[in-house]
C-alpha cells in the first residue's frame, strides 16, 4: 500500500536488512518503495519458518531523532493487530493425513529443463515427467516419517500432525496398476526390454493394521524416544517409556511425535 513520503527526504533512510546486496536502501520519497527488485529477492530467500517476510530498518538523522524521541522508552513501537494475527495463524500448526503423504510421494513431478531426455525417435530434448509407484507390499509395511528438514546450514524438526489409521490402512491407492489380463505392464517397452511381472503368489491383499509406534521428542540438539505397542494376546495399547510401561487409549497413539510407523498385513 502506498506509503506517506512527504517530508520525510531528510528524516530518515530505509535499508532493507539481511538482503543479497548489501546496504540497499529504499527510497522513502516512491509512492510504493516496497516494489523494488531487492524486496523481490529477499522474499524469495526468506525460507521456512512462516509466511514470506523482509526485515527493514530505519536511519534516522540523530538531530531529528533525539527532537522527535525525547527517551528511549518513547522509541518502542507498538506492533499492528495484524503481526499478531499472523504470529497467532503461524503456531496454529497444521496436520495431514498418510494417505495424503503417500499421494505427495507418488504425484507425478515436471522435470526441469535441464534434466530434459533425448527422444529415441525425433532425436528432440523433451522435457517429461517422473513419477514415483509402489510396485509391491511386504509383509511388515514400515514408514518413516520425514520429522528433520534442512535449511541452509540449520536443521529443524518438523512437529506436523500426521493423522494415521490404526486398523484398515489400504495401500491399493498407491499400488502402480500392473497391466491388463496376462501380465502386460500398460505403457510401450523397447523391444529389447521384456514386460515387467509381479512376481509369482504375489498376494493382492492391500490392507495393513498397525502394531507399533516410534515416538520422537526433543529437537535435533537433544530428545528421548518413547513406543506404543499393541499387545497381540490382549489387543491393547501400551506405552513404553525406558522401564515405564502403561496402558494408553487408542485415541492417544497417533501424537505429533509419531516418527516410525509399523504395520502388518491383516491376512498375513
Amino acid at each position: 500500500s502506498p506509503l506517506p513520503s512527504q517530508g520525510t527526504g531528510a528524516l530518515f533512510r530505509i535499508r532493507l536488512a539481511g538482503g543479497s546486496v548489501p546496504c540497499t536502501y529504499l527510497s522513502p520519497q516512491d509512492p510504493r518503495p516496497l516494489c523494488h527488485p531487492a524486496i523481490d529477492r529477499a522474499l524469495q530467500l526468506s525460507g521456512a519458518g512462516g509466511p514470506p517476510h523482509v526485515k527493514l530498518t530505519v536511519e534516522w538523522d540523530m538531530s531529528t531523532k533525539e527532537r522527535l524521541f525525547g527517551s528511549i522508552q518513547e522509541e518502542a513501537v507498538q506492533d499492528a493487530e495484524s503481526v499478531r494475527r499472523q504470529q497467532q495463524a503461524h503456531g496454529q500448526q497444521h496436520s495431514c493425513t498418510l494417505d495424503e503423504c503417500f499421494q505427495l510421494y507418488t504425484k507425478e513431478e515436471q522435470l526441469a529443463p535441464d534434466d530434459a531426455w533425448r527422444c529415441p525417435h525425433c532425436k528432440v530434448p523433451q522435457q517429461g515427467t517422473v513419477k514415483l509407484s509402489l510396485w509391491t507390499l511386504p509383509e511388515i509395511l514400515i514408514i518413516h516419517l520425514k520429522r528433520f528438514r534442512q535449511v541452509a546450514e540449520q536443521r529443524h524438526k518438523l512437529t506436523t500432525l500426521v493423522r494415521f489409521p490404526l486398523r484398515g490402512l489400504d495401500m491399493a491407492p498407491h499400488v502402480a496398476q500392473r497391466g491388463q489380463p496376462g501380465g502386460q505392464l500398460l505403457g510401450r517397452w523397447a523391444p529389447w526390454q521384456p514386460p515387467l511381472r509381479p512376481p509369482l503368489g504375489c498376494p493382492r491383499d492391500h490392507l495393513y493394521d498397525l502394531y507399533a509406534v516410534c515416538n520422537h521428542h526433543g529437537s535435533m540438539q537433544g530428545g528421548h524416544y518413547t513406543a506404543f505397542c499393541c499387545n497381540a494376546l490382549d489387543g491393547r495399547w501400551y506405552s513404553y517409556d525406558d522401564s515405564r510401561v502403561e496402558g494408553v487409549r487408542e485415541a492417544e497413539v497417533s501424537t505429533r511425535s509419531a516418527y516410525i510407523l509399523f504395520y502388518q498385513r491383516r491376512h498375513a
